[in-house]
This record gives C-alpha cells, sequence and structure tokens, in this order.
C-alpha cells in the first residue's frame, strides 16, 4: 500500500465539501436575491 493514500482520501473528501457548499451557494445566493427584489415590489 502507498502511504499517500489516507492523504489522497481525505483531500477527496475536503474537495467534495467544498465542492458541495460551492453548489449551495450557487443555488442560494440566487434565491435570495430574487426574493429580496420582489420583496421591495
Amino acid at each position: 500500500m502507498n502511504e499517500n493514500e489516507p492523504n489522497a482520501v481525505n483531500e477527496r473528501s475536503e474537495d467534495g465539501f467544498v465542492d458541495a457548499m460551492a453548489a449551495v451557494a450557487a443555488v442560494l445566493i440566487p434565491v435570495i436575491a430574487i426574493i429580496y427584489w420582489l420583496s421591495g415590489m
């Protein structure tokens, strides 16, 4: 076994978390902006 494998798994899980947070932000920011814009009408 390669001694770098645990680090690779850890990096993949961290990348997955960052990707998930980016996806949530990409959806949430426009939704909040639209709700804010509509509330001012």
